[in-house]
Parts: structure tokens; sequence; C-alpha cells
């Protein structure tokens, strides 16, 4: 074996090594003067990428710096940067600077303890599981963050008179699959649109396009404050995709606005016919106070109230299994008002000490439901009838959403009847410049002709009228973060009767006194309650 050869091998290695560590040596050394340099046209050293607090600060200032960007071809947009700096894309138009973008939302968590297991987050106008039931008598519990959300707010230049702005508006309460499990449903709520709309501003009209708060209710102008999550039953409270004119009105501290809209049909096949709405809204800023709209936050609102009415088309087929093209038309309506009503008034948000507002709705219409949150009564489509017993019996073609129309017994198209009225109070206590503020809610709703076109063997399956109270605790416990605790009950009346009272003494089918026990006499309007406790906290940016 030649160690000679081996030991000049090692020696040489050694060397190669020596030299090729000193190379990596100098080029560390010559990259901070590299990003020194870089950092002069409003880059970050690496030294004060890893400072700190006051490190990051400063960057966020070089960052925001307003820095020229070079005009570039429109395919060579992506490629446009400051000198030395990032890459950013030109505006549409204007100057970046002439922009406004607004992002905007809240970090939401919700502890909600039900008596029964009748209702997800909201208590929304579903049927409330009975006593005697398995889901009447066990109770529920439910903490969830799916009532968090993003928006953004959009403001272009103005251009040629016109003002553009837009908004969008995520939450977390997307369309779940049928077999999704509850863990994946709280947990892992998928987005939801809210809002996406973009509104033009001229001296003529305003023009809103896109899917926002319907004109029927008015939206949010006229909120009612509670830690419950909107709308509460009985309530107005829609979003849809629209078509909307308005036009603002202003005389000295008066402001009318009127507006009109072409809006997503309750049914999709209603002839291509879409729904129509309008209203009016009167606001007066000499007198001024203090409102929250559900569990938001507090400013302050003029004097006001509203008008609103919509106005929709239905077609559903024969009452058929094979009802070929024949079909049969009914018309569906609806009138709201709203008040909003500074009894204390308040003038700035920094106090509102002894604020006292009141809020109140009234709605009356047919053929309406879903715009109450969803809301169907029970109501169903009736079994068609099967005189020869097929098997399986024929179904029918059913292609509107349920609880606004149905079939009467004579197989004549019905529209279902709803009356609603809410009636809010919130005031804010002299503590701490009125960041500690109760509020109660009262409604009530209720239907003249559900019962009258469900067949008797499903009246135990329909409501004909509910009634909704709340009272909540809200404190501000930093001008950012709001703590709330509200107890929220709910009843609603069926349309059957419970069991008939027994007669003592009877004989036969015979009462005392000769009075005949009729089955189903004797009982009262079957009904059922939910009781819930709710703590809610929120982070608002």
């Amino acid at each position: 074996m030649n160690y000679r050869a081996i030991g000049a091998l090692g020696i040489s290695l050694a060397l190669f090594s020596v030299h090729a560590r000193a190379q990596d040596d100098e080029t560390e050394t010559e990259e901070p003067a590299k990003a020194g340099s870089a950092s002069k046209t409003g880059g970050a050293t690496a030294s004060q990428a890893s400072a700190g607090t006051s490190t990051n600060a400063e960057v966020k200032a070089n960052a925001s710096a307003k820095v020229p960007v070079p005009s570039a071809p429109a395919d060579e947009t992506s490629a446009a940067t400051p000198e030395g700096g990032a890459a950013e894309r030109p505006p549409v138009y204007g100057k970046r600077g002439d922009w406004n973008i607004n992002p905007y939302g809240y970090a939401r968590f919700d502890a909600i303890e039900d008596s029964t297991q009748s209702f997800d987050d909201g208590i929304q106008p579903n049927l409330i599981a009975r006593v005697g039931t398995y889901r009447g008598d066990h109770r529920r519990a439910t903490l969830t963050a799916r009532d968090s959300r993003l928006g953004v707010f959009i403001g272009a230049p103005p251009f040629q008179g016109i003002k553009t702005s837009g908004q969008i508006e995520l939450d977390f309460y997307g369309l779940q699959v049928s077999d999704a499990k509850k863990h994946d449903q709280v947990v892992f709520g998928p987005v939801r649109i809210r809002h996406a709309y973009l509104k033009l501003e001229t001296s003529v009209l305003d023009v809103i396009a896109g899917q926002y708060y319907d004109v029927f209710g008015w939206g949010s102008y006229f909120y009612p404050a509670t830690v419950a999550y909107l709308g509460v039953p009985g309530e107005i409270y829609h979003r849809n995709p629209q078509l909307r004119l308005e036009k603002k009105l202003p005389a000295g501290q008066l402001e009318i606005l009127a507006a009109a809209a072409a809006v997503r049909p309750g049914q999709r096949d209603a002839g291509g016919i879409p729904d129509f709405e309008g209203g009016l809204k009167v606001a007066y800023y000499g007198w001024t106070g203090i409102a929250t709209p559900g569990f938001g936050r507090p400013s302050v609102v003029p004097l006001s109230f509203g008008v609103s009415g919509v106005y929709r088309h239905f077609e559903v087929p024969e009452f058929r299994g094979e009802p070929g093209s024949e079909a049969h038309t009914a018309n569906g309506y609806g009138v709201a008002a709203q008040i909003l009503l500074p009894v204390v008034p308040a003038k700035t948000v920094e106090d509102k000490s002894n604020a006292l507002t009141i809020t109140g709705e009234g709605s009356i219409g047919t053929g309406i439901a879903e715009l109450y949150t969803g809301m169907d009564g029970g109501s169903r489509f009736p079994l068609l009838p099967n005189p020869t017993m097929a098997n399986p019996a024929l179904v029918y073609p059913q292609n509107i959403d349920p609880g606004l129309v149905t079939y009467d017994r004579n197989f004549e198209i019905k529209s279902i009847n709803w009356k609603a009225f809410v009636a809010g109070l919130q005031y804010y206590l002299p503590i701490g410049n009125g960041r500690v503020w109760v509020s109660g809610i009262y409604s009530r709703t209720w239907s003249d002709n559900i019962k009258k076109l469900t067949p008797q063997a499903s009246w135990g399956g329909i409501f004909t009228k509910m009634e909704y109270i709340d009272a909540n605790l809200g404190m501000e416990i930093t001008p950012a973060v709001a703590l709330g605790l509200s107890f929220q009950t709910v009843k609603q009346t069926f349309a059957d009767v419970s069991a008939p009272t027994p007669v003592f003494g009877a004989s036969g089918t015979m009462g005392v006194l000769g009075v005949p026990t009729i089955p189903g006499t004797g009982g009262v309007a079957a009904h059922a309650r939910n009781n819930r406790g709710q703590l809610s906290m929120a982070l608002f940016f």
C-alpha cells in the first residue's frame, strides 16, 4: 500500500476545504453590503428584518411611502415596478393614492346553550322540537366562530362626475354538504358571500348592482340591538342580487331616499319575471341618537322612518304527477314600515351616556316567508292523490321553495299569508360614557291561513304563531373589543291541539251531565318553547 500517495491525497483535500470555506466567508460578508444598498431604495436590510417591532414599523413606513411608478405598456403591467422596489400593479385609472381600499370585519366567538336541540347557531324560524321527543327533552351546547366576517370597501377616484364604489363581505356560513360531520360544519365553515356589489353615484341617480340588502325592509338602517344573531324571528332580514336605482332628496336637515329595484325572484322558474321592490326612507338630522345594529358597533343616527314593498309572481305545474306544460299562477306581495326613534338623543359615539333609542318594524304580506330569514312555517305541498294505490306513488314535480305557495283542498294554488312586528329598545348606561348598554326585543309572527291550506294530518308539522323575547347586556372592554350576554326565548304555537282533558266520572262516551267526550276537545293548542343563553365576544377592525 502506498501510504505516501494516500497522505498526499488527504493533505490536498484539506487544503481545498479550507479554500472553499474562505470563499463562503467572503460571500457572507458581502451580502449585508448588498442588502444595505438595496435599502436605500426602500428595501430593508437583513439585519433590520430580524430586529423586532421597531424595525417592522420602519419597514411598513417605507412600504407605504409613495414612489413614482413609471408608465408601461398594457401588456407589461406586471413588470412595472418602482426603481429598486417590489412589483406593483398600476391602477385601472388615476393614481394609486387616489383609490381608497379599506378592509374591515370582526373576529367573533359565541358560546350558546339551548334548552332543546332545535336550532343551530341562530334562532331561525324552523320548528321547535316538542316536549316528549328526544330533541325536545335534551339540551344543546354550541361553541362557534363562524359568524366572524371579513370585508373590504373600495372607492375609485371620480370620473367625469361619477363616483364609483363597491363592497365585498364574506362570512363562514356557506352551503354544507348533506353528509358533513358536525365537527366539519363548525370547524371548517365554508366561505359565503354576504355582500358583493358596485355603486355608481351621479347627479341624477345612484345605481347599485350586485348582492346587497333588499329594499324591502330597508336592511341595516332599522336593525335592533341584540347579542342574538340577526335576523331575529319576525324580522325582515334578507340580501339578494339586484339592480337598484336610488335618489336622495335633501331638504335642509331632512333627507328623503327613494329606491326601486329588480331583484332575484323568490322562484327562479316564475316565467322569467324578477321581484320588484321599492321604498321611501325619511331621515331628520336635527334629532340624532345612538343605535347599534345587532351586536355591531354603535353610531350616531338620525330620527328615521321607512316604508317599503315587494311584488312577486309564482308559476307552478298543475297538481298532477305528470302535469304536462300547464302552469298555475299566483302572486305575492309584502308591505313593511320601520321606525328608529332616539327618545333620549346623543351627538357623539364618544359619549353615549343615557342615550335611549327605540326601533320598530311591522310587516304584512303573502308568499314572502323566506324574507323572514328563511322561514316557511313548516308548510309543504300536499301528497298527490293515489286512488289506485300505485307503488311507488307519483311525486309532484315541485319547482319552488317550500312555504311560499301550496295547493288547497280544491287543488287551487294559494299563497301563504304572514304578519309580524318587532319592537326593540336600547339604553346606554352612564358608565364609562356609555360603554355599558342594555337592550331588549319582543316580536310576534303569525299566519291566518297556513292551517286552512294544510291537510289536518299535517297540522302537527306547522306553526301558526311564533313569539320571541330577548334581553341583552353589552360592554365595551376596549373601543375595539365587545362582550355581550343574552337570554332569548321563543315559543311556537302549532296547528294541532294537545290531548283532550280527561272528563272524570264519564260513562262510555258520555261525560258528566251527558256532555260527550269528543276526541280532540278539552285540549289546548300545542306549543313548544326553546330557551337560550348566549355569551359573545368580538374584536372589530
